[in-house]
This record gives structure tokens, sequence and C-alpha cells, in this order.
């Protein structure tokens, strides 16, 4: 269900997909993953598999439940891009976003180009922000390419964690971006130099 989120950057959540797999050198400390734990062992409804990926389609309609305009980040527990979500339920939740103008919907992920070539057929709705996660050279910065390659009336880079030196990236196209650290008790130090 959507739920008021603590993240500064967003208003909720919407999770309709849990769990996850690791795909970078962002994801070693991944907060979802240990807030995946912490709800299992609460006993929490749709956290029954832990960080195993699960859809959650009963959580799909939840934006139609919210009559005041809201911001929501997309699966901040789970990537909607991830290789194992078919795209059809990808073009499910995007049909809900498309049926909720009155929303925001940010929606962020590590799998930058199966994000392109899913958008390469379908367009993406005015009130989708799409992001990709930057933490590194290796992994994040080619992200930013693939984001550039999509229609998009907002376009993110969330640079957390911020592992190493960026250099200077080329933002164009991008309209706003994020930065911090890693954060939780194996936090990453950024390296300042």
């Amino acid at each position: 269900m959507a739920a008021k989120s603590a993240i500064e950057w967003t208003e909720q959540t919407w999770n309709h997909t849990t769990g996850c797999t690791k795909v970078s050198t962002g994801c070693q400390n991944c907060y979802a993953e240990i807030m995946a734990r912490r709800l299992k062992a609460m006993g929490v409804k749709g956290y029954e598999n832990g960080f195993t990926l699960t859809l959650q389609p009963s959580r799909l309609q939840d934006p139609f439940k919210q009559k005041k305009p809201a911001v929501y980040f997309v699966n901040s527990m789970s990537d909607l891009f991830h290789e194992d979500i078919p795209d059809d339920y990808i073009r499910q939740v995007f049909e809900v976003i498309e049926s909720s103008p009155h929303h925001t919907f940010q929606v962020l992920t590590k799998r930058a180009e199966r994000m392109a070539r899913f958008f390469e057929s379908y367009d993406a709705p005015e009130n989708a922000w799409l992001g990709v996660s930057v933490e590194d050279r290796k992994y994040g910065l080619p992200r930013i390419a693939e984001l550039r390659r999509i229609n998009a009336a907002i376009r993110f880079l969330s640079i957390e964690p911020l592992l190493e030196d960026l250099g200077e990236p080329d933002l164009t196209k991008v309209q706003w971006v994020i930065v911090g650290g890693e954060s939780g008790p194996k936090a990453r130090l950024m390296q300042w130099k």
C-alpha cells in the first residue's frame, strides 16, 4: 500500500513490487534489503518473501485511493525495471500512472538499459519523472546516456550513494539531481579529492 515517506525528496512510496537483486557496487549495503528483512520478521503483509523479488498486484490500484495530489516514489523497495518483472506488469504500472494525472510519480532504476528499451515502444506519461541511480563511474555514469534516450517530461539522477569522484558528468536533458552519501551502520564514506 502507499505509505508516507521519510525520504526527503518525495511524499509517499508505492511498492507494487518488493525485493530485488544486486547489480552494482551501489547495491552493496542496500537499505531496502535491510528494511525488507525487518518487515518480514515483523510479519508485515507483502514481505513474507523478505527481499526475494515479489510482484504485489493487489497494490497496483493504491494511487486511485488518494484524491489529494501527491508525489510518489515508485518502488522504493524494488526496481521496476528488474529483468524478472514482465513488460506487461510494467505497462500496468504506467497505465495507473497515466490514469492518475493529479499525482507525480518518481521512477528510479539501476537498470537504465531496460528502461530505455521499454520506452522505445511506450510513451512516458507526463506525470512520470524518470531517473537513474549514479553511484560511480563504471556502473552509474553510463546510465545517464541511457536516460537521455527516453522522451520524458522530467529526467533525474539519484547520485546516492556517491561512492567516488564522478568528474563532470554530462547533465544535458537532466532536470533534477539528488546527491547524498551512503547511510547505515556499514556506510562507505564519500572520498573528497
